[in-house]
């Protein structure tokens, strides 16, 4: 009886935790949600038609907006909400995974810990592709240890690893270090070797290819660009040598999954890959050090971003929660106390700097980059209505995205500036400006000396300028052009 006791006690700890912090989150959301990102912009632009891919992600993150969007408008708040969902859902699995593994109180302590996880914080209020990534990786996991459990044959569970697979390809191309970190696991564990040549690992294998297969068959068709984007991103070409990156990205772990844990995770992993280890462990070691290692790795041949190791902390989350929970009770309970106060400051930094005294100054403020644009999109949208039948002309795609989904009525024949003809993003690749007839409405923070050799009529309307800090502000030129001759002086 008294285990029991224990056990439901366990659970009521986390889904009371799991279900507080996203019924903050939902509340932030709905209530003061952060503007968007010209990236969150741009998914959101992607969510207007929907397709089997897009110029520099698999199309999970597109659909997911469109989802949500339908279900409650296109407020910031709604754009975002599927993170929020999937970080959710992702600590829900984790209190599964560890439960499986390791018995109630390990999986409650993994679903906590990683729904106060400082990176969790973030993204939960931000709308990318890691968490569609990091659901669909978890649930991954868990099926991959009851499939084992299951047997060879296929099963259900190794289909549902299989489409597991399949959607985290979707959602982010990164999934393929899963199947990297399955082979490791299989290398380091002999008594898991025989499932290499398992039916059922096969089945998994075949659905989730099959799954995947609409994307690859749409980059076929546009110049495998999503690929090439993905390759780019590596950056191995120039200089191959970044200590200041390595230093960076280090520290940045740290921040990510906050200092104690991380720690924790560290010491765990040596013992873990021993000979003689316990198998989970093992297991769990093979699904987190993979990534871990490469991707410090990247940071010092090139650069890596700190969210680049997230599927790491799927393992490694339920690692330390393992190791913790009976002997290490005050790491995690110093550990929640701490994230959920740094996710307080976080959804609250500008009461923070003025609690803390701290100037009025950009370097205090995250969000820096984000503002501004809600009241330079009132400007864009004025000057729109002044001149019918003008279209949205912009020159980076960081302005143009924003501003699209910041323009009311959004602007969705917005064109991209783009002399030279190369496709370096999304709008390079839909969009073409066309000699000609027609009028735009230009927005620029560039110098325009060759506007007027680019077009027969040249009006600047305003200098839109939007104080953000004291030493920071937003800065935008509207101008009216027609008559466009050419990209090239005639």
């Amino acid at each position: 009886m008294s285990d029991a006791c224990a056990r439901d006690r366990s659970f009521l700890f986390a889904a009371l935790v799991v279900g507080g912090m996203t019924a903050w989150r939902a509340a932030i959301l709905a209530v003061n949600s952060p503007l968007l990102s010209f990236d969150e912009a741009q998914y959101w632009t992607w969510a207007q038609t929907l397709q089997l891919g897009y110029y520099s992600k698999p199309p999970m993150v597109a659909w997911a907006i469109a989802a949500t969007t339908a279900l409650c408008g296109e407020a910031e708040g709604c754009v975002k909400l599927g993170s929020l969902l999937a970080q959710s859902a992702t600590a829900c699995l984790l209190y599964l995974l560890g439960d499986a593994l390791y018995g109630r109180r390990a999986g409650a302590w993994a679903a906590v810990l990683w729904v106060v996880m400082p990176a969790v914080s973030l993204s939960s209020v931000v709308i990318t592709t890691d968490p569609f990534l990091l659901v669909f990786w978890a649930a991954g996991l868990l099926a991959l240890v009851r499939a084992v459990e299951a047997g060879d044959r296929p099963n259900r569970w190794w289909a549902l690893l299989g489409v597991c697979f399949g959607l985290g390809l979707l959602a982010k191309y990164a999934m393929m270090l899963f199947a990297l970190s399955l082979a490791l696991w299989l290398m380091i564990a002999p008594e898991r070797r025989r499932l290499a040549r398992a039916p059922g690992l096969w089945q998994a294998g075949v659905v989730g290819l099959l799954i995947y297969a609409p994307n690859a068959l749409w980059n076929a068709a546009n110049g495998f660009v999503s690929y090439k984007h993905t390759k780019d991103n590596a950056n191995l070409a120039g200089p191959l040598f970044h200590p200041d990156k390595l230093l960076e990205f280090v520290v940045g772990q740290f921040a990510v999954v906050g200092p104690l844990v991380m720690a924790a995770l560290l010491a765990a992993l040596v013992p873990a890959l021993r000979r003689g280890a316990d198998p989970r462990g093992r297991m769990l070691a093979a699904f987190t050090l993979p990534l871990l290692l490469i991707m410090t790795a990247e940071s010092l041949l090139s650069r890596a971003n700190a969210n680049w190791t997230a599927p790491a902390y799927i393992a490694g989350t339920v690692l330390v929660a393992a190791g913790l929970a009976d002997r290490g009770g005050w790491v995690l309970r110093l550990s929640l106390a701490l994230h959920v106060l740094a996710a307080g400051v976080l959804y609250n930094m500008d009461a923070a700097r003025r609690l803390l005294g701290l100037p009025d100054l950009a370097r205090y403020d995250i969000e820096k980059r984000l503002k501004g644009w809600d009241e330079v999109g009132r400007r864009v949208s004025a000057a729109l209505a002044d001149h019918p039948g003008a279209r949205l002309l912009g020159d980076e795609r960081k302005v143009l995205a924003t501003l699209i989904y910041y323009v009311r009525p959004h602007p969705f024949d917005a064109v991209k500036w783009n002399p030279e003809g190369i496709i370096h993003d999304h709008f390079d690749q839909t969009t073409r400006l066309e000699p000609g007839a027609g009028e735009y409405i230009y927005v620029s923070q560039a110098d325009d000396v060759f506007l007027r050799s680019r077009f027969e009529r040249v009006d600047k309307l305003a200098e839109v300028v939007i104080p953000i800090h004291t030493d920071y502000r937003r800065a935008v030129t509207l101008w009216r052009l027609g008559g466009f001759k050419g990209y090239f002086e005639r």
